[in-house]
Formats: C-alpha cells, sequence, structure tokens
C-alpha cells in the first residue's frame, strides 16, 4: 500500500528545491511528524511554500476525466477508482492545501491525470520517496 501526498509548490520554492528535492521532502517530512504542540508552526511554514489548491476546478477535471468510467466513483472531494482489469485501488481526496492518495500501486492513474498542473511535489513518507511529478513523465514513458 502507498500512501502519497502532492502539494503544490509555490514558483519562488520551485526554482529552489527543483534540483534539490531531498531539502523539500525533508521539510515536508517534518512537518508530518510534527508534534500536535507545533501544529501552528507547521501550518504557516506550509503556507509559506505551496500554492492552495482550488478544490472545486480540480475536483471537476477529474470528475470529466472519469465520467464514463463504470471503475470510478466520487462523493465530495473523494475520488475512487476499483479497476479490476489493470489491478488498482486508488483512493484520493482533494484538501485545500494538499492531496492524499491511498494506493495499491506504484504509479496510479490519479498522477497521470494531474501530471499538467504546475510544480506538484509528491511525497511517501512511509516509503521515503519523494519526486516532482513534471520530472517523473518526462522521465518514463
Amino acid at each position: 500500500m502507498r500512501i502519497y501526498y502532492l502539494f503544490f509548490i509555490n514558483d519562488y520554492i520551485y526554482k529552489q528545491t527543483k534540483n534539490n528535492q531531498l531539502g523539500l521532502y525533508k521539510l515536508f517530512e517534518n512537518i508530518y511528524f510534527m508534534k500536535d504542540k507545533d501544529a501552528k508552526l507547521g501550518k504557516k511554514v506550509l503556507e509559506k511554500i505551496i500554492t492552495k489548491i482550488n478544490r472545486d476546478n480540480l475536483n471537476r477535471f477529474i470528475k470529466n476525466i472519469h465520467k464514463n468510467d463504470m471503475n470510478y466513483i466520487n462523493f465530495n472531494y473523494t475520488h475512487i477508482l476499483n479497476d479490476f482489469f489493470i489491478n488498482e485501488n486508488t483512493k484520493m481526496a482533494i484538501y485545500h492545501t494538499y492531496i492524499k492518495i491511498k494506493t495499491n500501486v506504484n504509479f496510479p492513474m490519479f498522477l497521470k491525470d494531474i501530471k499538467n498542473y504546475k510544480n506538484v511535489f509528491v511525497c511517501d513518507f512511509v516509503n521515503l520517496d519523494y519526486f516532482y511529478l513534471k520530472d517523473t513523465f518526462t522521465t518514463v514513458k
């Protein structure tokens, strides 16, 4: 099981981290593992490095892509893909500051849907994995 967190990075931080993604990952990792008493600080740091997500636009975009897909379900800002033909079970939840994807595959369909959005940074804190989404599509065909 993979759990991906997707963040839309602001342009300034992207320019600083596009060639040094480990530093950005470590920053997100520190926020992720922060104690509850430090949550305010984590939120302030997060607000400085990300661009808030337009949930309504992204939600509509994903729904339009999958509207005729029999393996797709949507409820509010949660999207589920249970495709037995390709053996993918993925759940994506869209929040204001990040997107969370739980999946049984390494590269879920929803990542392909979002690939053209600007400066999307993907983190998997359990498997210590991180990458800019656009870079992945230029190297993997």
